[in-house]
């Protein structure tokens, strides 16, 4: 009879509650919960009395945890950590007592981070972290090998559609989250998680790039490279990268990537904060079978995957459907027994989540510098007496190097006319009437629009607003982060972010005329006004954005989340940007800001 583990909860806050506990109570044969810890006092009563945890097995912290297994005054064999996104220091901790550990995602947020974990594992010798990701250990994952071998593999098509939490924990009873702590404490947790995030993403990065890196990449496409491992193996090559709509963060993003074997993979994340339910779809495709596999959410432990399979037998089609006889969360949690038992060897550990926080970063990289950016902290000395030339020339009525825009680009470049200035203009108020009050116009600075390098407007939707309005995400203080954008892989954000994307804004604008306060004035290039006509009519796009720009509202106001502001997008998205090869030759993919051949269909959710 298979040993029962005794299991140390770590972070009870929404992935805890909605996946693991209810797991570990239904699975009594198996394990006992012997141990919780949060360090917020309210949080940690509330749901021990939820989960019939006794006052003397609850701790504030993992330091009082491993004081208490030193004394033995607490029998602990194992641990999962479901708490936000800072897990390197307490994993350490505990990995220096031998306990295994299951680690809700990210385990990091850069490959150094996590190189910490990877390198003592190999100095013990011994393999310790298993990543909490549920799908991977679905009867109907597992399954899709069998019936599609990786040599007959031709393409994999994967999909999810993520909506706001209530959807996916609005069953789960999950206890409030709680912001008891003390002041110093929460402003030093954020400090440290908004380092960890910068660090990651780069010094270059805005605020806005480090959000869709923690909210999109780390908690959203994570979660699909792990199960296209856990089949096939991991992604070999990045082809190509997509992000749309233009500001909206995190927005839908799409990659394409290729296998060992040749085969392609095909991957979309969508994050749609009215979707009335959680969806995810695999299509696998060989020369002669058609396969697809339906997953459910793992907070909702009471549903099964299906796998179909269509194949063309003697003239005929035949198709066959099978559902899973257990749900992906107790599957994984059967895995971590065979981890812990049998040192049987888990799909995801330190290793792999090092390797796949590497190629998210590539896959950030490819998307701000087609942007025009880079995540590399640009030079900060500069001459002062070129400052003073550039002011001089703005009062002149030249042009400098423009101002960067509200969304970190640079406003010169394609916007520039022949002699280098820039051609502005001044959006009209009847087209800023009719942009029904965007909150932003991604690109765009103040009212105005750059006219040779116009961009497809925003849908004039602020899904941002969605993401924390409605999630109420705070990894930081109180909460496992989990109710954010994945509900299978948690993350954390600092309050700043939250922020930032309540009141629609981006990183601040600096204009190169603010040196002198004496020339303060816009610059506007000297054009005729029918020059400026023709080319404001060439491009309706720039006055849609200046539109946008001009209806924004003001920071220090949330936004609007009412439906009516889910507007279909232009017929313009982002086009494909393919990354840089690795010999260091850039291979020129679409620009960024030119109309696309990929409309988006309004009938689409």
């Amino acid at each position: 009879m298979p040993k029962t583990l005794n299991i140390a909860v770590i972070g009870a806050g929404t992935m805890a509650q909605a996946v693991h506990l209810p797991v570990l109570r239904r699975r009594w044969d198996r394990f006992a919960v012997t141990a919780l810890v949060d360090h917020s006092p309210r949080r940690r009563r509330e749901s021990s009395e939820v989960w019939g945890i006794g006052e003397e097995a609850r701790y504030e912290s993992v330091a009082d945890l491993i004081a208490a297994v030193r004394a033995k005054s607490v029998s602990v064999d194992a641990v999962v950590l479901s708490t936000d996104g800072l897990h390197v220091d307490d994993l350490l901790q505990l990995m220096k007592r031998g306990l295994p550990i299951l680690v809700e995602p990210p385990l990091g947020y850069s490959e150094d981070e996590i190189a910490r974990v990877a390198d003592f594992e190999r100095m013990t010798g011994r393999r310790l972290v298993m990543m909490a990701y549920p799908q991977q250990y679905d009867d109907s994952v597992s399954r899709m090998a069998e019936q599609i071998a990786t040599k007959d593999l031709r393409m994999v098509d994967h999909e999810v559609l993520m909506p706001a939490s209530q959807p996916l924990f609005g069953g789960a009873h999950v206890t409030t989250s709680s912001y008891d702590l003390p002041s110093e404490v929460r402003a030093q947790r954020r400090t440290n998680l908004q380092a960890a995030v910068v660090a990651g993403s780069g010094d270059g990065a805005t605020q806005r790039d480090r959000d869709l890196y923690v909210k999109g990449l780390l908690t959203g496409v994570a979660h699909q490279l792990a199960v296209l491992e856990a089949v096939y193996g991991p992604v070999a090559r990045l082809v190509a990268v997509r992000h749309w709509p233009k500001g909206v963060i995190p927005g839908s993003l799409e990659l394409l990537g290729e296998l060992e074997g040749g085969a392609q993979v095909r991957l979309v994340w969508h994050y749609l904060p009215f979707a009335p339910e959680y969806s995810e779809t695999i299509e696998v495709l060989s020369a002669r079978r058609r396969m697809q596999v339906e997953l459910p959410a793992p907070s909702h432990g009471d549903r099964r995957s299906t796998v179909s399979l269509r194949e063309k037998k003697a003239g005929v089609v035949q198709e066959t459907s099978t559902t899973a006889a257990k749900g992906s969360a107790e599957l994984m949690w059967e895995a971590f027994h065979a981890f812990v038992e049998k040192g049987t060897l888990p799909y995801s550990g330190a290793a792999e989540a090092q390797t796949q926080v590497a190629l998210l970063r590539e896959v950030l990289s490819t998307i701000v510098v087609a942007d025009g950016r880079s995540l590399e902290a640009e030079p900060t000395d500069e001459d002062p007496s070129d400052e003073e030339t550039a002011s001089e020339d703005s009062a002149d009525g030249g042009s400098t190097d423009g101002p960067d825009t509200t969304d970190g680009t640079a406003a010169d470049g394609p916007g520039s006319t022949p002699d280098g200035s820039s051609m502005m203009v001044t959006a009209p108020a009847a087209v800023a009437t009719a942009a029904g009050g965007s909150d932003e116009a991604p690109g765009g600075s103040g009212a105005t629009a750059d006219v040779a390098g116009a961009v497809a407007a925003s849908d004039g939707s602020d899904e941002v607003d969605g993401v924390d309005g409605v999630d109420g995400v705070d990894g930081v203080d109180g909460t496992d982060g989990a109710d954010g954008a994945d509900g299978a892989d948690g993350t954390g954000m600092t309050d700043d972010a939250e922020q930032s994307h309540r009141a629609g804004a981006a990183e601040p604008s600096h204009r190169a005329d603010d040196a002198d306060p004496s020339h303060r004035a816009d610059v506007v290039a000297d054009t005729t006004a029918a020059s400026a006509s023709e080319a404001t009519a060439a491009s309706p796009a720039a006055d849609t954005t200046a539109a946008a720009d001009a209806g924004a509202q003001p920071a220090n106001e949330p936004a609007d989340d009412s439906e009516s502001k889910l507007l279909p997008a232009d017929p313009v998205v982002n086009a494909w940007v393919v990354p840089a090869r690795q010999n260091g030759d850039t291979t020129e993919g679409s620009d960024p800001e030119t109309p696309g051949d990929r409309p988006e269909d309004p009938s689409r959710p």
